[in-house]
């Protein structure tokens, strides 16, 4: 994180700060980096605009590693992210020999071969799985996170936030936990449609975690970067129907400076109060 808080500009913010780190990391080990250039994942929305822009904001933050970089753009048009890894790894080098029908077959192979292999749907589901408690077994508590995935995963985003809750004995339910049938269905009560996509999969879950019967939330805790342009919008309209639903809120902006013990410190006191609100407590 520090090699990417020393290249990037201030106004980024730290998830971007932490990815120049990453490439920075990588530049002497690798022949080739390859960098999503995600505008969008789906039709109708588009992520954030810092990510949209990301190989820009490399080249221009590390100029050494742009004739290094393997893009990967996903969207305007085309939403469909194997077809661009395939346009993508067709700009590699090759044996002159080899046609693009047999590159295509090739990589065609490859996508077969990690199919069928046992790989987590999801690193986040790796994480949740070794950190989650039963709900109910040692747990009293259960927490409703809110926040992009990237924040909500990375330890070193959040300064081992999952881990301090696991610690404390708190059952936390994730956006990525959410049933597929709840999609669109916090979203789309919305007077007006939310065009970021990141910001849908939050209301999705947040209306799935208050209608949750099985594990029942009793509070909410909404992480987001510092100076991030969607979440100004996004974490206000969440708040509200929090406030709406008469749960507690605790939200927790993270930036460079941002130590443990301040959240330790913070998450306690937010921990306190909800198990004084909860009689089973």
């Amino acid at each position: 994180m520090l090699a990417g808080v020393e290249t990037a500009l201030d106004e980024l913010c730290l998830p971007v700060k932490i990815f120049l780190g990453h490439v920075r990391a990588l530049i002497p080990f690798t022949d080739r980096i390859m960098i999503p250039h995600l505008i969008k994942v789906e039709p109708d929305a588009f992520i954030c605009p810092k990510f949209m822009g990301l190989p820009d904001i490399v080249c221009h933050a590390i100029p050494a590693v742009k004739d290094q970089l393997l893009l990967v753009q996903v969207g305007p048009r085309r939403v469909d992210m194997i077809n661009s890894l395939q346009n993508a790894c067709r700009h590699l080098e090759r044996p002159p020999s080899s046609s693009p029908i047999f590159i295509s077959r090739s990589i065609q192979k490859q996508i077969k071969k990690a199919n069928k292999s046992s790989v987590p749907e999801s690193p986040a589901e790796t994480i949740i799985q070794a950190l989650q408690n039963e709900p109910g077994a040692k747990s009293k508590l259960t927490i409703g996170l809110l926040g992009h995935p990237y924040c909500l995963y990375d330890d070193c985003f959040n300064l081992n936030l999952l881990q301090i809750l696991s610690d404390y004995q708190v059952y936390f339910l994730t956006p990525e936990m959410m049933p597929h049938q709840y999609l669109g269905q916090g979203s789309g009560k919305l007077a007006k449609k939310m065009f970021w996509t990141t910001g849908r999969v939050q209301f999705d879950a947040l209306e799935w975690m208050l209608h949750c019967k099985e594990t029942p939330v009793d509070g909410f805790i909404q992480i987001a970067p510092f100076a991030c342009g969607p979440e100004a919008l996004v974490s206000d309209m969440l708040e509200r129907r929090i406030k709406e639903a008469k749960k507690p809120c605790l939200k927790i902006y993270y930036e460079e400076h941002s130590g443990e013990a301040g959240v330790i410190t913070r998450l306690e006191a937010f921990l306190d109060l909800m198990k004084y609100q909860n009689p089973a407590c």
